[in-house]
Formats: structure tokens, sequence, C-alpha cells
């Protein structure tokens, strides 16, 4: 049980609290997740002299996993600001309003809270610890800024029930039953009035910078913790994957034709966030949007003129003309039937006859892996140079790591 009492010190009993599970990576995506449940009440007592008090307390006892925050809200129920709940015995900081309700929200049933940006409207799941939003990289100083819809509600509820409890001028406690809002998830039948749940993402992902958990709609995105972008540890995966195929025998020209595709996109995506974050000339602004991302010598010279982005730093040259040969290669895998034509003998300078077959050996396979993982390692930590991740986090999970 944790309560609180009207000049917010708090008094801890017992909260029931798990880790996130395994079990998140195998649900379906997009679908709804019932909240951890619990209730929340409300102690209300009037003293010989008429003096009104409270606390509130929260209990949980359901077998899921558990997390909670608080908000310090106004009565009429807008949050105003983040109550920052230390260690047991640690005052909690004070209200910015005379006459704020603490309010306490709890996390769904995997032990994660649903965010909705300001800025973009956007919905992720993350764990406590995110001011960032993962889509338009929003960035604000409190959590209560990123409430969802259904929390702000919820808010609204819970100081309206407490409002009406003070108001009544008598003793007693009153509850608010969020077990029966847990139970009723997923069912067909009338919601309870604090009714609200969040809903499972597309791409649940720990981010490598921080190891903070995000779920996100889509599969790229900056981490809701720390700003670092997931498109590099994705792009990983995948090389990863392709990798293992070519260790089991390819086809080699398929794994070179798919490695190169990867870094295509790759770069489209942080073109796109470039483009949407930095101020450009008109002419530059063009450029980038009417660029492809397909040739590595145009891709660097864009990068490296429009925004002081080395992709091809530290890759020898020789790393660079294979790199390049590859490039010019995955066209023709991709729109020629992996035959030479004249534009590829002349645009590549490959010593190939007119319709030959090109081959691949497991050899050049993994090379194209390693090249275009050290060209997106390049932009990727160029991008981070203009925008650069929160220190705290990163910092203390590099700390957690060495602690083990």
């Amino acid at each position: 049980m944790l309560c609180a009492d009207k000049d917010g010190v708090r008094k801890f009993d017992h909260i029931y609290t798990k880790p996130w599970g395994e079990i998140l990576n195998r649900k379906t995506e997009l679908e709804e997740i019932t909240h951890t449940g619990g209730k929340v009440n409300f102690n209300i007592k009037i003293d010989a002299d008429g003096r009104i008090a409270y606390n509130v307390g929260l209990t949980h006892s359901r077998p899921t996993p558990a997390a909670l925050f608080a908000v310090y809200a106004i009565p009429q129920g807008v949050a105003v600001h983040d109550i920052k709940m230390g260690g047991i015995g640690t005052p909690w900081n004070p209200p910015p309003l005379p006459d704020c309700f603490p309010v306490f929200i709890s996390s769904d049933s995997t032990g994660m809270f649903g965010h909705q940006c300001p800025s973009c409207n956007g919905y992720w799941r993350a764990g406590l610890g995110g001011k960032i939003c993962p889509y338009c990289a929003f960035t604000a100083d409190e959590y209560y800024h990123f409430l969802t819809d259904a929390q702000q509600r919820y808010v609204r509820q819970y100081c309206e029930v407490l409002s009406n409890a003070l108001a009544s001028g008598q003793s007693g406690e009153h509850i608010i039953d969020m077990d029966s809002v847990a139970e009723a998830a997923g069912k067909d039948c009338e919601k309870p009035a604090f009714y609200y749940a969040e809903e499972r993402q597309q791409n649940l992902f720990t981010c490598n910078a921080c190891g903070k958990v995000n779920d996100v709609l889509g599969t790229y995105a900056y981490c809701s913790s720390c700003g670092t972008r997931n498109d590099l540890q994705e792009l990983e995966k995948n090389i990863q994957q392709i990798r293992d195929r070519i260790n089991a025998g390819g086809p080699y020209e398929t794994c070179v034709k798919e490695t190169v595709a990867i870094f295509d996109s790759f770069a489209g995506h942080y073109a796109k966030q470039l483009l949407t974050r930095v101020p450009l000339t008109p002419a530059r602004k063009a450029w980038i949007e009417k660029s492809h991302f397909h040739n590595i010598g145009t891709v660097s010279e864009m990068f490296r003129k429009v925004f002081d982005i080395d992709v091809l730093s530290s890759i020898d040259s020789e790393d660079v003309s294979f790199g390049t040969l590859m490039f010019h290669r995955r066209h023709v895998y991709e729109h020629k039937g992996g035959e030479a034509d004249e534009k590829y003998i002349t645009d590549s300078g490959d010593s190939v006859r007119l319709k030959q077959a090109l081959r691949e050996t497991k050899e050049t396979a993994h090379r194209t892996a390693n090249f275009i993982t050290k060209i997106a390692t390049n932009l990727h930590k160029g991008f981070h140079e203009i925008f650069p991740p929160l220190e705290e986090p990163i910092k203390q999970y590099e700390q957690r790591k060495y602690k083990r």
C-alpha cells in the first residue's frame, strides 16, 4: 500500500511490482492492454473542531506487473506538475499551486505507461523516465505533458471524486476501484466510469544507448528516454539476419541486394528527420527532397555539403571503391535480373561483359555488410552530433552495466 496525506508526506507500506517479461514480445500488435488494476482510497477525517484532513492510499494485489507515477492536479482536474517520488521518508517536491491534489497514475498490466505527444499527437508506451516524443522529438521537462487523453480523463474523474468527498463534510472512505477497470478490458460490457486501457504498438525495443524500453508505432523512432534513434540498432539486427543467410549459403546476390537496400531506406529516415528539424535554404531543401539514396557518391556528397556529415569517414579508398561497386550491382540485381547492361559497365567501370550475369561470393557478401554497417554508423553518429542524446539516462545505464 502507498499513502499520501494532504501535505504530500508519504507513508509506504507495500506495492506489488514485477519487471517486464519476455511475454511482451509474443503478443499481437495494436491490441488493447488491460490496466494493472488496484484500488485508490481517499480517507476523509474531520476533527472535533471541524477541520478536514485526508490521505490517499493505493493498494494493488493483482498478479500482474505494476508501476506508478504521480502528478499534482488542481481541483478542476488538470495536471500541473510532476510529483518526484524519492525513497522512503523523502518528502515530495511542493505543489506549484495551492490546494493541488496528488494523483496516482498506475501502469498497464505489463508495467508500462501510455504516452501521447502534445505536438504531433503520436501515441506510444514506455516505462517511467521518458520526456521525448519518439516520433517528432518534441521534448518536455515534465512527464505530465505526455498524459494521454484517457489519462487526462482519469485525472479529472479522480479529482472530482476527491473534491466531492471533501465537500460532503463527513468522515469516511471513498474508493476508486481500478480492479473493475482491469476486469472490463476486452469485454463487450458497460465499462466503469474510470475505464481506460493502453494499446500495444508495433515495435517493442530496448534502447541500446540507455537500456529503456519503448513500444512505438512503426519500426523507427527516437528513444523516449534519451533521444537516441533506433535506426542503427534495427539495421544491425537486419544485417545479422542477412549474415546468417550468407553463412547458410546465400543466395549471395540476393543478400548483397538486400544489404544495400537496407541502407537506402536507412539514409532516407535520417534525411527526413534532418529535413524536418534543421532550417535549410529552399535550394538545399529541394535537393534533399528530390534525392535518392541508392548511389553512394550522391549520398556522401549530399550529407557532407548540407549537414557536414561524412558517411565515408575512416573508410579506406579500397573499401569505398568496393562499396560503390556494390551499390551499382544492387541496381542490376533489382532491375536488370542480375545481368550487366551498358549503363552498369559504364557507371561502375566493372570489367564484366555485356549481359554477363553478375556473381557474388560469401566473402563479397560479408564485405558488403561490413561496408553498409560502417557508413550507417557514420551517418548515425553525425546525426547525433547535430542532435545529441540526453547524457544522464545513458550515463546511468553505463553505471548499472558496470556494477553488474
